[in-house]
């Protein structure tokens, strides 16, 4: 996703380890994106402060001490655009590489739980103790918790190479529940980029 004019940036500390940014992407706009949430009588720097604590909050307009707080569903889709008085409009900052934070699965076989999936080890033979494992169930997942809600614009995925790649051809990507990504591959992948493009805190 590329945004607009990097001209305005605000830094907001959040839950003491987290620090989210905003970034105007729209500076007096006629329109914005339409409103989850209003706050009147509330500068930029109070506003950023209220969508920092609003887990679906992806951004805010702010008009002369009006704050309107908006979702990423509202700013990207095409008729989810208001005619508005001249406003500015703000997104949360994306981040070059997001963390995830802890994680969580449906199941555990063969000693592979979930956090081997995200410990930075990039080995791809599972008897060097890198890779997660689940049983072989209908619908197994794998979710991993970022610090904060983030813009997630794609996931990159390290597939085991000693064998069985090719039990990942088929599946669904989720960021908070919601599918971005179906994917259903012929030939098995190594390392691959899967685009996602969604607004959230769980990765599935």
């Amino acid at each position: 996703l590329i945004l607009l004019m990097l001209c305005t940036i605000l830094g907001v500390p959040f839950a003491m380890t987290v620090h989210i940014q905003f970034m105007a992407v729209e500076l007096h706009s006629i329109s914005a994106p339409a409103a989850m949430e209003s706050a009147p009588g509330l500068g930029r720097m109070k506003c950023a402060e209220l969508c920092s604590v609003r887990p679906a909050c992806f951004g805010f307009s702010w008009l002369q001490g009006l704050c309107r707080l908006f979702d990423w569903l509202a700013f990207s889709s095409t008729d989810g655009w208001q005619v508005w008085e001249s406003c500015d409009v703000y997104t949360r900052m994306p981040h070059n590489r997001l963390k995830l934070e802890s994680c969580s699965k449906s199941s555990t076989s063969w000693f592979g739980v979930c956090e081997r999936a995200i410990d930075k080890n990039r080995n791809q033979d599972y008897r060097a103790g890198s890779c997660a494992h689940t049983r072989k169930n209908l619908f197994e997942w794998l979710e991993g918790q970022l610090a904060a809600p983030s813009l997630v614009s794609y996931v990159t995925i390290y597939n085991r190479q000693d064998c069985c790649a090719e039990r990942l051809n088929k599946f669904s990507l989720q960021v908070d529940g919601v599918e971005c990504n179906r994917v259903n591959l012929t030939v098995p992948f190594s390392v691959a980029n899967f685009s996602c493009n969604a607004f959230g805190s769980r990765v599935r």
